[in-house]
């Protein structure tokens, strides 16, 4: 197995907020992915969207996601992506975050953790705008509370219509 790459699904966090400062998380190939939960849910979401742009939420059922559903929110696309509603969180989200997020807004999140769901609602957007997936990884400070995580993410699009983004998975090996 290459340098950096990792069995397990948890990656750990840093104790010195400093250290996230000099390696940002940053978005990386597809093909780069390394944790299992994350490539898990990658091959799942291009087995469920077939030929089509992507899967609707109806195929990413829980018994599609039970091996990442710990892992994972579902974000509902609001107003075109000026908004987006946590509809699930996964447990190890909730613990990792300090919070459930289930039911809350990026804006909620910001009254909450200033900075933080502005900061959110624009990668979301992005999947949005791009309609695929996106991952990201790295050390990552969240400067409203000092809390510093390592994280490996995909984000991806889902749609009724299987062009339109309605919804957004994210799943995280934190």
């Amino acid at each position: 197995m290459p340098s950096g790459r990792h069995d397990g699904a948890v990656l750990t966090a840093l104790p010195d907020p400093r250290a996230a400062l000099k390696r940002p998380s940053t978005e990386i190939p597809l093909d780069d992915l390394c944790s299992p939960v994350v490539r898990e849910a990658l091959e799942t979401w291009r087995r469920l969207k077939g030929e089509r742009r992507m899967p609707s939420r109806a195929d990413m059922s829980p018994r599609a996601m039970r091996g990442f559903l710990k892992y994972m929110c579902l974000l509902e696309v609001i107003d075109g992506g000026r908004e987006f509603r946590f509809r699930v969180s996964g447990d190890v989200v909730n613990v990792q975050q300090g919070m459930s997020l289930q039911g809350i807004t990026t804006t909620d999140w910001d009254a909450r953790l200033p900075g933080f769901g502005s900061h959110m609602r624009r990668v979301y957007q992005r999947v949005v705008r791009r309609r695929e997936p996106v991952a990201y990884s790295g050390l990552y400070l969240r400067a409203a509370d000092g809390h510093t995580f390592s994280h490996e993410s995909l984000m991806a699009p889902l749609g009724d219509d299987g062009e339109t983004v309605d919804h957004v998975i994210v799943v995280a090996a934190l």
